[in-house]
């Protein structure tokens, strides 16, 4: 969410067949925000109310989203900009940055995973009923 606030400028081009879009980091930002805006708001509703939630999958939750986050960015920041030199030193970038790639893409299955296991945890809480 910061990253995408700081970065404002920069883009994210992406290449679908022959169409292309261009989405702002400070768009990402936003979304990111929302999202756990509302999930944030459905704790909120679900303990108010009294329904009992799984202790361990939401904290577990809590720090995988929220670190997933810092995560990718710190993967993002990792990422070497390729100068022009030797030959080996090339493919060393190359191949650091396709694992630092690779990192991205992991932890942000394990976060989207994560949501389906919130919603396994709200939809338990519903169905248990109150305190």
């Amino acid at each position: 969410m910061i990253g995408g606030f700081l970065n404002d400028q920069k883009t994210l081009d992406i290449n679908i067949y022959d169409t292309y879009f261009v989405i702002s980091y400070g768009h990402f930002g936003v979304l990111l925000s929302f999202i756990y805006s509302f999930i944030a708001v459905i704790y909120f509703v679900l303990i108010k109310l009294n329904f009992i939630l799984i202790k361990w999958i939401t904290f577990t939750h809590v720090i995988v989203s929220i670190g997933g986050v810092f995560l990718i960015l710190l993967f993002f920041k990792l990422i070497r900009q390729t100068a022009p030199g030797d030959f080996e030193s090339v493919l060393d970038d190359i191949d650091f940055n396709a694992k630092m790639t690779w990192g991205i893409w992991i932890t942000f299955f394990i976060m989207l995973g994560m949501q389906a296991v919130f919603v396994i945890n709200v939809i338990q809480a519903l169905v248990r009923g109150k305190r």
